[in-house]
């Protein structure tokens, strides 16, 4: 199996592990016990995914691709995702954490009492855009607790 084969395997079965637990946390609101003990599973499977990538995955760059860069100035970021690995180490960072911050939208607003249809738009802008899901949020509980 070719190293960009690979990768996009990776790809693809983390994007696929992350919109089903994003579906369940849009779709399924009420079980706030269940999602905190069944997040568990896909959350740490990316995470796992994540490690095995960034610390076992570079006998899959190519020839060429291994990372160059570093992280003490933007220049050596953009180097360092010159890489297909690290954009994908990156990619299933960002699955993993913005999936944990829709949990803790949803376990936070059950425990405060916000209708599910309030954080929407919130766990909508955190799938999509991280900080400005769960900024959008903090600004919900502000008005509504």
């Amino acid at each position: 199996m070719t190293s960009t084969v690979f990768l996009d395997r990776v790809f693809k079965f983390a994007s696929a592990v992350a919109l089903v637990s994003w579906l369940a946390i849009f779709f399924i609101p009420g079980w706030v016990l269940v999602h905190i003990v069944w997040m568990a599973l896909p959350i740490s499977l990316l995470c796992l995914l994540y490690l095995f990538t960034l610390i076992l995955g570079n006998k899959f760059d190519a020839p060429g691709t291994a990372p160059r860069g570093h992280f003490r100035s933007m220049k050596g970021v953009l180097r360092l995702f010159e890489s297909p690995r690290v954009v994908l180490v990156g990619w299933v960072h960002f699955l993993a954490f913005d999936l944990v911050v829709g949990l803790v939208i949803l376990v936070d607003s059950a425990a405060q009492g916000i209708e599910h249809l309030w954080i929407l738009p919130s766990l909508f802008l955190t799938l999509m855009f991280g900080p400005a899901g769960l900024l959008s949020y903090f600004a919900v509980r502000l008005f509504l607790t």
